[in-house]
């Protein structure tokens, strides 16, 4: 009797997609050079520890030193972005690091344990920091409501990649099913942000906690009802 391991780890493509998105909600609200130049060392060094493990078609730096240097970019961003001297850059850009850093780990080839609970542990930090910056830095409904949704995608699709790993080995033929759910995911979130910004325009002249609040709340239940 021959035995073989069935490897039941979030896919590859989703995984990628969703360190993507979760870079993209930073970068949203982190406009400058040095910023996100520290997004994108996150999104590479988590996307090293994700890739540890997993069997790709190209050769791909997959041992220690790759993880180790994995690692270090994450750590060292979000170093960077605690040091800033003005408390808001810190705002920023450390909430949405540290969400990338709990996403990656959330998809990486370890047990599936605790997977959905790193997963949905980044969505929150990266909600708690869009609050943060429409509080302190009173940042416009586009750029809220875009990195907002950005965020959830990245939740969503995370997931998605989790499911489908649980039900389905890793190396089987996905993909197509992954781009048409993060495609799915991305146009409802842009129909929702659209509906959102006509009724600002016509509805309120400021963007009080209140509307914060009620703003981020649609979205997220937009979005999560999707994925349930």
């Amino acid at each position: 009797m021959v035995c073989v391991n069935v490897s039941h780890r979030p896919t590859p493509l989703a995984s990628g997609l969703a360190l993507a998105l979760g870079g993209v909600s930073t970068a949203v609200l982190a406009p400058t050079l040095g910023q996100r130049l520290a997004i994108a060392a996150t999104v590479v060094g988590a996307g090293l520890l994700v890739a540890r493990g997993r069997e790709f078609d190209a050769p791909m730096p997959t041992g220690r030193l790759s993880s180790a240097l994995g690692a270090a970019l994450v750590l060292g961003a979000i170093l960077w972005g605690e040091t800033q001297p003005d408390p808001i850059h810190s705002i920023q850009v450390v909430p949405g690091l540290v969400g990338i850093a709990l996403l990656g780990l959330g998809v990486r080839p370890l047990g599936q344990r605790f997977a959905r609970r790193l997963v949905s542990a980044g969505l929150a930090v990266f909600v708690v920091g869009i609050a943060l910056i429409g509080i302190f830095e009173a940042a416009g409904p586009l750029r809220l409501l875009g990195a907002t949704v950005a965020a959830i995608a990245a939740w969503d699709v995370a997931e998605h990649g989790i499911s489908l790993g649980e039900q389905l080995r890793t190396d089987a033929e996905t993909r197509a099913v992954e781009l048409v759910h993060a495609g799915a995911t991305s146009a409802s979130g842009a129909v929702a942000v659209a509906v959102a910004l006509l009724l600002f325009e016509h509805g309120a002249s400021d963007l009080s906690l209140g509307a914060l609040v009620l703003l981020l709340a649609a979205a997220l239940t937009l979005l999560a009802s999707l994925y349930r």
